[in-house]
């Protein structure tokens, strides 16, 4: 069933920075420059007591509050792998969270989960090999579950903690590496290897990043589309850009991929199931404000069972679920027997569109997204999904770098599912604090409203907060 198979290390840390930061500031010797009027110290941003702070190093120019990765440029070897072609990218991602009412059960429901991202990218042009190419290779390094089992919920509430694995605890994974080829000036790019669809389709401005943006997955990425395209898997990706405004993308990928192998085992072994996506993007700009409309389709030949169980089975699955519920009857149900359909279908759409932008830079400002998708309910448990939100940049003086957002998703279960499921809504909002340019601290709020998709759970209300560092 859907349900079972969507199932203080952060305190620690934010202690350690504030004592870091208050050692730096009892340290720093006052300047002829320094302010000294009342009025003026009430009005001091964050970044300027950063820079009075922060000693300049040798490593990277500017104090260490203001470079964009905490260990900087390496002493210039940074830059000089990149002008060479390579990059390492690290980031680090440390999340609590609390199920404070409501969802499964509440009892030790107060848990911490952290990931990493090391992403190796070799530039084929820089390196005096060939133009346009660039192999990339990323490992996630995870650990800790989070609380999406506490909560119960179809869409986890924190996406970060179910990748590249869920309920497994400590893992690394090699689970990305491919290579793309930029062709025409970019009009033509070819991909191949183990890719991540969410790199190239439905993406979206506002919401899509749960290291950043919002952390429950029904923001992420539509609702859908996990039935048809696993996380990362093998395949071939074709991306044309005909003009500045339009996109064109088309992958075909093996349906049975899994983020914690190589994916070798699935897609050349056995009978191949394959999956289709294809992606038409515009980018518009009413007012002036830019903005983009996305429309897709995802098809699948892998069999899948349908829902509803064979005769006498289907019969009884309404009795039986009010007899037994639906934990035990989410229990049963994969043994009974089911006729397998042999594709499916479904298709999508998705928009971002700034409303207000500020005149000096346009990357500030508040705007609009949007997400809706349709599948072929016979086979896939969600029929149909949507999600809404505002999201915005710099909307509080000063603060130019912080972002936010607010957003509420409906996910409507497939008719065909036994008796008792039927729909499950959201809300998420999120405040993102740019304490430096590479580290940032964002408080969440979610509520979930009948959590699994039925009615035996009451209302779950989730607090957290989330610590990102950019090494």
């Amino acid at each position: 069933m859907r349900k079972t198979s969507l199932r203080g290390t952060i305190g620690i840390m934010a202690l350690f920075l504030s004592a870091q930061i208050g050692l730096a500031q009892e340290s720093a010797t006052p300047t002829a420059q320094e302010p000294t009027t009342e009025a003026t110290t009430s009005t001091e941003t964050a970044e300027t007591k950063c820079q009075t702070t922060c000693k300049t190093t040798s490593t990277q120019s500017g104090s260490w509050c203001q470079w964009s990765k905490m260990t900087g440029d390496w002493g210039g070897v940074r830059s000089d792998l990149a002008d060479a072609g390579i990059t390492l990218d690290i980031d680090y991602t440390q999340i609590m969270q609390n199920n404070m009412h409501g969802g499964r059960r509440t009892t030790n429901a107060l848990r911490s989960s952290g990931s990493g991202d090391i992403t190796l990218k070799l530039d084929t042009g820089k390196m005096g090999l060939w133009p346009g190419g660039t192999f990339v290779l990323n490992a996630e390094p995870k650990w800790g579950d989070g609380i999406n089992s506490k909560v119960g919920s179809l869409a986890p509430v924190n996406m970060d903690a179910i990748k590249p694995g869920a309920g497994e605890g400590a893992m690394f994974t090699l689970s990305e590496f491919f290579y793309q080829q930029v062709l025409f000036d970019g009009k033509l790019i070819l991909l191949a290897g183990k890719l991540d669809g969410a790199r190239a389709f439905d993406t979206n401005a506002f919401a899509n990043d749960e290291r950043t943006q919002f952390m429950n997955i029904a923001f992420r990425n539509n609702c859908i589309i996990p039935t048809f395209l696993p996380y990362t898997t093998m395949g071939l990706g074709v991306i044309v850009n005909p003009t500045d405004w339009l996109t064109i993308s088309t992958a075909v990928t093996d349906s049975e991929g899994r983020a914690k192998t190589t994916g070798f085992e699935t897609t050349f072994h056995g009978p191949t199931h394959t999956t289709v996506i294809h992606e038409w993007g515009v980018k518009v700009k009413p007012f002036g404000l830019p903005g983009n409309q996305r429309v897709g389709f995802t098809w699948t030949s892998m069999e899948k069972p349908e829902h509803q169980p064979l005769s006498p089975f289907k019969e009884a699955g309404p009795l039986l679920m009010k007899v037994l519920g639906p934990g035990i009857m989410g229990k049963i149900l994969p043994l009974l027997p089911f006729n397998d359909n042999p594709d499916a279908t479904g298709i999508y759409y998705n928009f971002d569109q700034y409303l207000y932008t500020e005149a000096d830079d346009p990357t500030q400002g508040i705007g609009v997204f949007g997400r809706f998708g349709w599948a072929k309910q016979s086979v896939c448990p969600v029929a149909h999904t949507y999600s809404v939100g505002v999201s915005g940049k710099g909307v509080i003086p000063e603060r130019d770098n912080d972002t936010f957002g607010l957003g509420y998703y409906f996910i409507d279960l497939s008719n065909d599912l036994p008796s008792g499921y039927h729909s499950e809504q959201g809300v998420e909002c999120y405040y993102n604090v740019e304490i430096t340019p590479w580290l940032h601290i964002s408080p969440d709020l979610q509520v979930i409203v009948n959590p699994g998709g039925t009615d035996a759970n009451d209302v779950s209300v989730v607090g957290g907060v989330r610590m990102q560092m950019n090494l």
